[in-house]
């Protein structure tokens, strides 16, 4: 339904979600709120995310072996230089996997098909919604499709072994997406040298 992240602070948790997402985060998170005496409170802070490198800060939430990801919640806006567009900051993410859901794709996926199993589902923790789907796909599931990132010198279109998840970025010389890629596809994909598949 949506994705974000997840800050703590003081014992208190703060949540770094797409604005157009929060009402629908509110809505699915209601019904148990109630059980744990929480209640939600819709605040407008400053992010700063980053793009870094070895040795990593603290505030880090993803990473590979070359670069990460961080942000931090900030309540006054800091006068930052050596900023980097949203669209390096889009390509970043996606070079690491990671989906962000707009509004209009809220309820249309499975966690499996935009990388959610892998790294925002805990297979180790109490009862969620869909849980015994997403357990039975995980566990006794055939997964026939893979999601991977997608680098190329042209861009990448929708065929019938290949569905883009959410839009494809013009980076320089490049075009970079997310896709879901049929497995006995991935290997004829690997073979053209114009194209890098994570």
């Amino acid at each position: 339904m949506a994705g974000f992240l997840l800050s703590k602070s003081n014992n208190k948790y703060r949540i770094i979600i797409n604005c157009e997402l929060v009402d629908t985060l509110i809505e699915e998170l209601t019904p148990f709120a109630k059980f744990f005496s929480v209640t939600f409170l819709e605040k407008t802070n400053y992010v700063r995310a980053s793009v870094e490198s070895e040795p990593f800060s603290k505030s880090i939430f993803l990473k590979n072996n070359t670069f990460a990801l961080s942000v931090e919640i900030e309540d006054d806006k800091k006068d930052i230089t050596n900023t980097i567009s949203l669209k390096e900051w889009s390509a970043a993410n996606m070079i690491l996997g990671n989906f962000y859901l707009s509004k209009n794709q809220a309820g249309k996926f499975r966690p499996l098909e935009i990388n959610y199993d892998i790294q925002r589902v805990s297979f180790d923790k109490g009862c969620f919604r869909g849980q015994e789907i997403i357990a039975r796909m995980k566990y006794l599931g055939v997964d026939r499709r893979r999601f991977c990132t997608i680098i190329s010198k042209s861009e990448i279109k929708d065929e019938k072994h290949l569905k883009i998840i959410g839009e494809s970025i013009k980076l320089k010389d490049s075009f970079i997406c997310l896709s879901l890629i049929k497995k006995d596809f991935l290997e004829v994909l690997k073979e053209d040298a114009s194209i890098l598949i994570i």
